[in-house]
């Protein structure tokens, strides 16, 4: 009877453990940048009247972030606890992670074994929460002052210019000498009598194109050192934080991709909902090894720059073709700055 008894106090244990029981896992903030501290929240809630005695947690971080010291656990890469949950009633762990290096990471898994008081039937699960973190780097090598005044968005009296807010039409108007042939409306103009001009609305916001050049050199495959790629997208995701705050728009273009065949990796500027975080998104995700030079890709994004446009070339060292492409687009009028994180390393 003894036995009879622990057998089915065991099934119904079993079947009964991890009804109504929820674990939820999530990084706070979700999106950091590289030395912030970041906080992994792990809660159990158990809704049933029923308490767990026993709980244990094997919580396992990718690689790339680590727990903070003295809070690891020696066998697995992460943590380790042992707690009970009373009925109705939640348990929530504040664990601190400690980023290493920029990219976009997933909580591994979580490991729980809800276990009687005895510990004979414990009842395993592997869970997979949906908890990301978005690290986003930051320069090691600081940016001097003297770089920081020449940059055009580091001017307060740029804001007090005029530009025009290209996303938003604001009708045509006749053909004067000297307007741009993009700027021409061809399907109105075919029904006109001559040609017709778009106008966009005013705005006070200019835009910034951030040019990344991931090799120190030309050809690129003879140049590709990872480190210094790396400052050159930290330096990158400091200059664009400064031209959100001072309210630019800002774009991103880099010789590199990342799904193959994709060609080089684009961010157009613009003023949508979304934009900042699609920008700091490719920052932390890009590879750091270029897949082709930097010239070419200047080439074609340098047809499309406006009047409110410059452009910052962040090039470690630029080889002979890259400096013909930023005399080229100077002698066109466009405003273009070269900055080069190797000047400053020492």
């Amino acid at each position: 009877m003894a036995l009879g008894a622990i057998v089915g106090a065991v099934a119904a244990w079993t079947r009964l453990a991890w009804a109504k029981v929820e674990v939820t896992a999530r990084f706070e903030p979700r999106r950091a940048f590289v030395g912030e501290p970041v906080t992994l929240r792990v809660s159990i809630a158990n809704r049933k009247r029923l308490p767990l005695p026993l709980v244990r947690l094997a919580i396992w971080l990718p690689p790339g972030l680590t727990p903070a010291s003295g809070w690891g656990s020696p066998t697995v890469r992460g943590y380790q606890r042992r707690l009970s949950v009373g009925g109705r009633s939640e348990a929530v762990y504040d664990l601190p992670v400690r980023v290493r290096r920029r990219g976009e990471y997933w909580l591994e898994r979580i490991q729980v074994d809800l276990t009687d008081p005895f510990d004979l039937a414990p009842a395993h699960r592997d869970l997979m929460p949906e908890a990301d973190l978005m690290v986003m780097p930051e320069p090691r090598i600081g940016i001097p002052a003297s770089v920081r005044r020449r940059l055009p968005f580091g001017t307060p009296a740029r804001a007090a210019r005029m530009f025009e807010e290209r996303e938003r039409f604001a009708g045509v108007r006749p053909y004067e000498p000297g307007d741009p042939l993009n700027r021409i409306h061809w399907k109105l103009t075919g029904h006109a009598a001559g040609l017709q001009t778009k106008l966009f609305e005013p705005t006070r916001t200019a835009d910034v194109l951030l040019m990344l050049d991931l090799a120190t050199g030309e050809p690129f495959w003879d140049s590709i050192y990872p480190e210094i790629a790396e400052d050159t997208i930290g330096w990158a995701t400091f200059l664009a934080r400064q031209a959100i705050t001072a309210g630019w728009r800002v774009g991103l273009v880099a010789n590199t991709h990342l799904s193959r065949g994709r060609g080089p990796l684009r961010v157009p500027p613009s003023s949508r909902r979304g934009h900042e975080a699609a920008l700091f998104a490719a920052l932390a995700r890009m590879p750091n090894e270029a897949t082709s030079d930097l010239a070419p890709v200047l080439r074609e994004a340098g047809r499309r720059l406006g009047r409110g446009t410059s452009a910052v070339v962040i090039s470690p060292r630029p080889g002979v073709w890259l400096r013909q492409e930023m005399d080229v687009l100077r002698r066109r009028g466009a405003e273009v700055m070269h900055l080069s994180p190797l000047e400053f390393a020492s």
